[in-house]
């Protein structure tokens, strides 16, 4: 995978591109950005090009360096994870990239590491890592790759670089996935659902998708028919806060998209409905839903979703989204 392949963050990667042909990329980099955006596709990139026999500023992706990177088998290129089973990076993995950081690396190329979820690190074992990462060897490169930043200690952060990526949109996921031979109907759907997170998207099972949109779509007429919904409220009784976090961002997630099916009938765009199967029942909708109303309802659910990263009470939420829908329903 060269640059050209990763979609999105293009101003990013023409930062990197212009350090690498100009052979002046730091020593110590820090991706941030949220789950799904291009990081570590990215970062395994870099690595390529900095070992690349046949191009300075990319991967080639044919010699036999690129090639080794892709497999996972390059001797100058190390992927640090958590160990299974473990909350943590481990203090011996840190310590082990101490010492190879020391060695030459293989066929006068650049050791790269790259720590993955690097914030799982507690505050002694970055600590280990801080002399490395201040006074890295001519040949080697650090590139750390976390969703929050706040998380990195301030000390590892003034060491490097740090380089935003955004979200995906949904237009360079659905190009993604149109080009990984998905049909145009499932790949729009699952674009509009990702959230720009494409790598999610790839790995998720299609009858697990519809049938959960599916659901959220029985709760979603409920709501709007009824003004009352045992199935979302049972939403906010899972059996962890987690499972009823995650199963809430869900629904709202799917709402969103019915939504804007719904203003797609009202502007005459049934064609580029996300929704297609359930085509005669928008129209009956979008009959008794005003376009005014359901643009704002995408709003709704867009602001409720970002709410649910602020630890709130799921229960006086949830009667508030009941209260929205039984609004939308009188009118």
């Amino acid at each position: 995978m060269s640059f050209k392949d990763i979609p999105g963050n293009e101003r990013t990667k023409q930062i990197l591109k212009l350090s690498l042909s100009k052979g002046r990329l730091p020593g110590s980099l820090l991706f941030f950005g949220p789950s799904g955006s291009g990081k570590l596709r990215t970062a395994l990139t870099v690595a390529k090009a900095l070992n690349c026999l046949e191009k300075k500023d990319d991967s080639c992706d044919r010699c036999d360096s690129c090639l080794r990177v892709e497999r996972g088998q390059h001797p100058n290129v190390r992927l640090v994870v958590r160990e299974k089973n473990r909350e943590q990076i481990v203090k011996e993995q840190i310590e082990e990239i101490n010492y190879l950081s020391n060695l030459r690396p293989w066929n006068q190329g650049r050791m790269v590491f790259i720590i993955d979820e690097a914030d799982r690190m507690n505050e002694t074992v970055a600590n280990s890592l801080l002399k490395t990462l201040e006074e890295p060897g001519p040949f080697v490169h650090f590139i750390l790759i976390t969703e929050d930043l706040q998380m990195i200690l301030p000390t590892i952060r003034s060491r490097c670089q740090v380089l935003r990526f955004n979200p995906l949109s949904q237009e360079h996921v659905e190009k993604a996935l149109l080009e990984r031979g998905l049909p145009p109907e499932k790949a729009r759907l699952l674009a509009a659902a990702s959230e720009g997170d494409l790598e999610a998207v790839l790995e998720a099972d299609w009858e697990e998708f519809i049938a959960g949109r599916n659901q959220a779509w029985v709760m979603f007429r409920q709501l709007l028919e009824k003004g009352d919904s045992e199935d979302f409220l049972s939403l906010l009784s899972g059996r962890t806060r987690k499972d009823s976090v995650s199963d809430f961002r869900e629904a709202l997630k799917f709402f969103a998209v019915f939504f804007r099916d719904l203003l797609a009938v009202h502007e005459g765009q049934n064609g580029y409905l996300l929704n297609p199967d359930l085509e005669p029942e928008l129209i009956k909708l979008a009959a008794v839903i005003p376009p005014a109303t359901a643009s704002r309802a995408v709003r709704k659910m867009e602001d409720s979703r970002s709410l649910l990263k602020r630890n709130p009470n799921l229960a006086i939420m949830g009667n508030e989204l009941i209260l929205f829908f039984r609004e939308i329903r009188n009118g």
